[in-house]
């Protein structure tokens, strides 16, 4: 990602993707799974697991008609939830996959790679750049209170807080 400008073309993609699956209020995981699952039209499963050491933290893997996500058993839940909204966000941003040798040993390759799997292996790629930033767009969304409508400013300091806050909301994607 290059830039600003990068940041909030990327930043616009996401909001409008999680405006049309829509962030539950309260927040609620399995509801926002099951969002995406249907905006996918397909299954989705999430899956705490014990991972072997040095393997990533999460994985999506995109079968022929489902897509499970996989994360360490011992992550702590806060961490189990990013990972699982930064797997999610790769499905909401449409990327497609790659090798995860490291989960499944006895698989051959090609069948992973044919599977559409995807995975973590760091930060230095683009997609997973753009899945850290979505992950944290979704949760910004979950947790930040909405707007009240109620004012007790008098009309002249509403209409300059509403000015400021468009701008401020335009600045931000």
């Amino acid at each position: 990602m290059r830039g600003l400008r990068a940041h909030r073309a990327l930043r616009r993609r996401v909001l409008a993707a999680l405006a049309e699956v829509g962030v539950p209020r309260p927040w609620d995981l399995a509801a926002f799974t099951a969002r995406v699952a249907a905006h996918r039209g397909r299954p989705l499963h999430v899956l705490a697991m014990p991972l072997p050491p040095g393997a990533p933290d999460g994985a999506w893997l995109s079968g022929p008609t489902v897509d499970v996500i996989v994360h360490d058993a011992d992550t702590p839940p806060l961490r189990a939830e990013h990972i699982v909204c930064h797997e999610l966000s790769h499905m909401l941003l449409g990327h497609r996959g790659a090798c995860l040798a490291e989960l499944t040993p006895d698989v051959p390759p090609e069948l992973l790679r044919r599977m559409g799997v995807l995975h973590r292996a760091g930060y230095d790629d683009e997609r997973e750049r753009e899945a850290e930033v979505a992950a944290g767009l979704i949760r910004e969304l979950a947790v930040r209170p909405p707007l009240r409508a109620a004012r007790t400013a008098d009309p002249a300091e509403a209409a300059v807080i509403d000015r400021l806050a468009r701008v401020m909301a335009r600045d931000r994607r």
